[in-house]
């Protein structure tokens, strides 16, 4: 153990055993394919939770939805795949990361979902014959016109796109579409005949959660000592706030896409949402004076200045004439 313990901090390698390990693992694939005639009607809907699973005041994660139905004949192949995975690795007395800082436990999340439609329908009525007697004599008719929705969704990133056709009387669909934790996309090549077509795409700003409002009391004269006998009623003003905000975010969004087609249209989209957030924490330098030694001050920094003082921080003494 101890071989182990050296030879990972010295190749900055974390270990390869950790105390423990939780691991959890959710995943849905689906593959299909439909040639016929008749009535058809499929729904299919897959919600995937990231690490928080569905605590908290969103539903983590990423969410695909698919809905269709119509009479006449189709030719289709799909797949739908969705997957939620959890690992964490902890270490008792700590390990090494690539960076060579210790760590105690390493945590890994994935959310994402992917849908792919390749189909050929065409509208017409059709009469099915069911059982003996009265339905022998009365068949049953479906006369639907093709309808085809799909939602992607990233509900961490606050996003969607989506794609629907609506009574048409003949859909040709190429389409992929998928979401993940920072990316949400959609390629679409659609051929419609006399339908109507909706295509949207969202993107909210962030929904405030532990927003605190302001004071406002200390500059109102007389209203200091009755804001401090009334806990309640702050406190009702201050969730009214934090509402006030996030629905503001809701009904301002960043980008808004909302576009719809009525009759015979050829649509070719190609639509990605990209939403990371990427937080840097810098340590201090291992000199005092300056942030990376001699070689990775600027021109002006060290303008004045030789290396031996960097390295005995007489650097940081002012220079003549120099104001603290």
């Amino acid at each position: 153990m101890g071989y182990a313990a050296s030879g990972s901090e010295s190749n900055n390698v974390p270990y390869e055993n950790p105390s423990t390990i939780e691991e959890r693992n959710l995943t849905f694939d689906m593959q299909q394919s439909v040639k016929g005639t008749g009535f058809f009607a499929a729904y299919r809907h897959s919600s995937m939770p990231d690490e928080l699973g569905r605590e908290g005041l969103l539903c983590n994660g990423v969410e695909a939805k698919n809905n269709a139905h119509g009479s006449g004949t189709i030719d289709s192949g799909s797949f739908m795949y969705s997957e939620s995975s959890y690992l964490n690795r902890s270490w008792i007395n700590g390990a090494y990361d690539e960076d060579g800082e210790i760590i105690e436990d390493l945590e890994e999340t994935t959310s994402m979902t992917e849908i792919n439609e390749d189909q050929k329908m065409t509208y017409s009525p059709y009469i099915l014959s069911v059982g003996r007697g009265y339905y022998q004599d009365h068949a049953l008719s479906f006369d639907s016109l093709l309808s085809e929705n799909i939602w992607i969704k990233n509900r961490d990133g606050l996003n969607f796109i989506n794609n629907r056709v609506q009574s048409a009387r003949r859909l040709d669909m190429l389409l992929y579409a998928s979401s993940d934790a920072v990316n949400t996309s959609m390629d679409l090549d659609e051929y419609m005949i006399d339908g109507r077509a909706h295509f949207a795409a969202w993107q909210a700003s962030e929904i405030p959660e532990d927003e605190e409002m302001e004071d406002e009391g200390e500059d109102m004269e007389g209203e200091g000592n009755e804001a401090e006998g009334n806990e309640a009623e702050e406190e009702a003003v201050d969730e009214a706030s934090v509402l006030g905000l996030a629905m503001k975010n809701w009904h301002s969004p960043l980008f808004v896409l909302d576009e719809d087609y009525a009759g015979t249209y050829h649509i070719k989209k190609n639509l990605t949402l990209y939403n990371d957030e990427i937080e840097e924490m810098k340590d201090d330098a291992w000199l005092p004076c300056c942030n990376d030694g001699f070689s990775g001050m600027n021109a002006m920094d060290n303008a004045g200045r030789s290396v031996q003082g960097i390295f005995d921080c007489t650097c940081s003494i002012p220079q003549s004439g120099a104001k603290l």
